[in-house]
């Protein structure tokens, strides 16, 4: 397709000291020269914050605020908070959401947090009463149960909006569950699927059918694109998806038209 529009919902550009996560600092500049050319439109730029230290989270948060006042219809801001930070993170909610957050990051791996644990479900009820979806990084290799603690969750919680980014990586079919529950009149479909780095990591491989297969099951309209930059390079995580198989409908929604309407309230 000639022309694609995309909207890359999992970057992390280093906004601050504390988020390099590779062994070079990827800064947003790096991002931004190589996605030229490729018809990103906008990119969420994610935090993750530290826990016991709200300085830092506050330091973090103001950073990719920032950052998005410098690039203003590109980026996007992801805030963090740390669950175990109790009362603390729930008023860092209500500071960033007034401070423009669009969506809310929160890492189960990195930031050493139980899904199951209550904390968890305050943060996310804080998170939905002010409209803010919440991306959670969804692939654990030492936590067999989580992506039953994600839906859980979603019960428990059911106006919040939830985003399962990496879509439970290697055990993607564990995806298949959304299949299930949508066939229930109570279940609002309140969980999306951000496919990055699963998908480049799948790429020319022999489980792409099987991948694709399930993502359709879970509705395609509820399925983001992103990269995981700087882990994968947005180019490559681009070919990866192009290369699915979808159709010209299905390529829309995937890479724009739904990240534009959980942004937005419709596609742009």
């Amino acid at each position: 397709m000639a022309n694609l529009r995309v909207i890359d919902t999992h970057t992390h550009p280093q906004v601050h000291p504390s988020q390099q996560v590779m062994a070079e600092p990827h800064p947003a500049e790096d991002y931004l020269a190589r996605v030229e050319g490729l018809g990103i439109e906008r990119a969420a730029a994610l935090v993750i914050a530290p826990q016991g230290d709200l300085d830092l989270t506050r330091a973090v948060n103001n950073a990719v605020l920032q950052l998005t006042e410098r690039h203003p219809g590109f980026f996007f801001p992801v805030c963090s908070v740390h669950p175990a930070d109790g009362g603390l993170a729930l008023e860092e909610i209500d500071r960033v959401a007034a401070a423009g957050a669009r969506w809310l990051k929160l890492h189960p791996n990195t930031q050493d947090f139980d899904v199951a644990d209550p904390a968890v479900t305050a943060v996310v009820r804080k998170a939905g009463e002010l409209g803010l979806p919440v991306l959670f990084d969804a692939y654990s290799p030492w936590d067999a149960g989580q992506p039953g603690k994600f839906v859980k969750l979603a019960m428990e919680v059911p106006e919040a909006k939830l985003i399962l980014a990496h879509g439970h990586g290697p055990g993607f079919s564990a995806l298949l569950v959304y299949e299930i529950l949508a066939r229930y009149p109570w279940w609002p479909r309140q969980v999306w699927v951000d496919i990055s780095a699963t998908s480049p990591l799948l790429a020319d491989g022999p489980y792409v059918e099987q991948f694709v297969w399930v993502l359709r099951k879970v509705g395609l309209d509820r399925i983001l694109f992103g990269s995981d930059y700087p882990l994968y390079d947005p180019r490559a995580a681009l070919d990866a998806v192009k290369g699915f198989g979808l159709n010209d409908d299905e390529l829309r929604a995937v890479l724009h038209d739904n990240a534009a309407a959980l942004l937005d309230g419709q596609p742009s």
